[in-house]
């Protein structure tokens, strides 16, 4: 039997019209993203709650560290949340136990209810800062201005199948840490389990590389292609860093090299190395 979601938010749907929204709404883990409200989960129960898009300010990933909090150096044990905001200033976390689930609701947020924030207000007011202590951009070519108009047309492109640039980056995630295991055992013996690792990633990377067929030519190669990547080649162009893709993608690779347990970054650029790094270091940088 179906249950009636409980109502959050000041807003409430009509029952029958909640009822159907929730046996209709596509589940990521815990939650649920339907076309009137989103479902939200309790400690104990999966979609226990609701709220309507019209009370809802914000909707963002929260990542809890297991272990000394964020140390701007790495990531340890974590845990990911989602996190609602709504009515104003009131909060719902719900917890995941598998991050890229979290990713994947919000992707999926993302293409059908856009007007939703995924930052949360304090991440915002960094971003703000940022923007305003950047230095004044260089006056682009006409090359730099069609290489930044070529990005955001691919970044479009991947944004059609979220699915397969967050398995791009899961699996990389995965590969890489294998990696780091095997070396470490130094015998190299892997585990039934592990042993499927390797085949994830290649089926990663032929499941993108088969979807940008129809997307030719595409500015980065199939191996790479994240929207984050694309941000980052972007803002090598606007700072005048670099006119082409192929000059762009280099920048970005060269900051990705520097950026190691020593360095200390933002959390939105943690976030944004996290996602992406291990793909290229599984690539050899190549």
């Amino acid at each position: 039997m179906l249950f009636k979601p409980v109502q959050l938010g000041r807003e409430a749907l009509d029952k029958d019209v909640l009822i159907a929204d929730r046996k209709s709404c596509k589940r990521f883990g815990p939650c649920g993203v339907g076309e009137k409200a989103l479902y939200l989960s309790s400690f104990y129960r999966s979609c226990r709650y609701y709220l309507p898009y019209g009370g809802i300010t914000r909707v963002f990933k929260r990542v809890a560290m297991s272990k000394g909090g964020y140390s701007h150096k790495g990531v340890f044990a974590s845990i990911p949340y989602l996190v609602v905001e709504y009515d104003g200033g009131r909060e719902k976390q719900c917890t995941y136990k598998y991050e890229e689930q979290v990713d994947q609701l919000l992707a999926y947020l993302k293409r059908v209810r856009p007007e939703i924030k995924q930052v949360s207000a304090a991440a915002e007011v960094r971003l703000e800062e940022r923007v305003r202590e950047q230095p004044p951009k260089p006056e682009l070519t006409g090359e730099a201005l069609d290489t930044l108009k070529a990005l955001k047309a691919a970044e479009a492109v991947l944004e059609k199948r979220p699915d397969l640039y967050l398995e791009l980056s899961k699996s990389a995630r995965q590969l890489r840490q294998l990696n780091l295991i095997l070396s470490a055992r130094r015998g190299g013996n892997m585990k039934k389990r592990e042993a499927d690792i390797p085949p994830r990633a290649e089926r990663a990377k032929a499941a993108m590389e088969a979807f940008l067929t129809d997307y030719q030519p595409f500015p980065l190669p199939s191996r790479y292609a994240h929207p984050i990547v694309l941000r980052r080649m972007r803002r090598c162009i606007e700072t005048g860093r670099a006119a082409t893709p192929e000059q762009a993608l280099e920048a970005v690779k060269s900051d990705l090299k520097a950026l190691n347990s020593s360095v200390q970054v933002s959390q939105e650029e943690h976030d944004e190395v996290v996602a992406v790094k291990a793909m290229f270091l599984n690539e050899g940088y190549r």
